[in-house]
Parts: C-alpha cells; sequence; structure tokens
C-alpha cells in the first residue's frame, strides 16, 4: 500500500468517527423516538464505514469496484430548507442534516483526488466519493417516503 493511499484510509476514518461522534452527541440531546432511532441508524452506519476502512488499512491493498449509481441524487440538500443544525432538531432537519452531511463528504473526496499522484490513491477517493453519494442518495430517499408522500 502506498503511504499516501495509507494517509487517505486515515484520513478517511478520522471523519467517520467525528461523524460518529456528532451524532452520538445529538443523541444524547434528543426525546424524539424517531429522531433517536434514525440517529441511531446513522450511528451504526458510521461503524460500518469504519469496519471497512479499518480492514483496508490492515490488508494493505484496495481493489475498487466498479461504481454504476441507478441515481445520483434527488439534490434535497440544494433545493429543501433546513437542517443547517442539529441542536434541538426533530426528525426532518435532522435527516436533512446528514444528507448535506454526506454530500459535503463526498465532494471532499472529490476534491482531494485531484492532490494524489498514485492510482491507487486515485481510486480509493472516487470510491469514498461514491460511498458518500450513496448514503446520501439513501437518506434523501427515506427523506422523500416521509415528507413528500406518493398520493
Amino acid at each position: 500500500m502506498s503511504e499516501e493511499l495509507r494517509e487517505l484510509i486515515e484520513a478517511a476514518v478520522y471523519k467517520e468517527v467525528a461523524s460518529q461522534s456528532l451524532y452520538q452527541s445529538a443523541l444524547q440531546k434528543t426525546d424524539d423516538a424517531a429522531v433517536k432511532q434514525l440517529l441511531k441508524e446513522l450511528i451504526q452506519s458510521e461503524e460500518g464505514h469504519l469496519k471497512v476502512l479499518k480492514d483496508l488499512l490492515v490488508k494493505g491493498e484496495f481493489k475498487p469496484k466498479t461504481i454504476a449509481p441507478r441515481l445520483q441524487s434527488l439534490k434535497l440538500d440544494t433545493y429543501v430548507k433546513g437542517g443547517n443544525d442539529m441542536e434541538g432538531a426533530g426528525l426532518q432537519d435532522i435527516l436533512l442534516y446528514a444528507i448535506k452531511e454526506e454530500q459535503s463528504a463526498s465532494e471532499f473526496y472529490s476534491h482531494l483526488m485531484s492532490t494524489f499522484i498514485s492510482r491507487e490513491a486515485k481510486d480509493m477517493c472516487r470510491f469514498l466519493s461514491a460511498e458518500e453519494l450513496e448514503h446520501k442518495l439513501k437518506l434523501e430517499l427515506i427523506y422523500d417516503d416521509l415528507f413528500f408522500p406518493e398520493d
């Protein structure tokens, strides 16, 4: 594993731990059952990401998978207001906040890709960016089902 890739994975681990801590902190501040359930699911999702990244560090190799998302985004982070703060937020704002966080993480890895030389590190950035977009889409679909139900 190149040093670039190792550093990238370590940075990604830090980012996942920070997200997990943020959701854990929000969990301690809410009494809303639906919000608590969503935050617990987000914490578990971040834990899953951490496991994948830590396994990559142990294995020392990364074999990128082909990425072909069926849908990129509902663009809720662009068109729906709110979700800028989790303090005292309800389910709708927590979902929007998480959607925006996933978009931000995807953009982070996308921009980071241009700073690397090795193909391996660039492929990892592409993979991580796509994973974050996949998580964002999952949250957007939940949001869409809850707050824009079909008649």
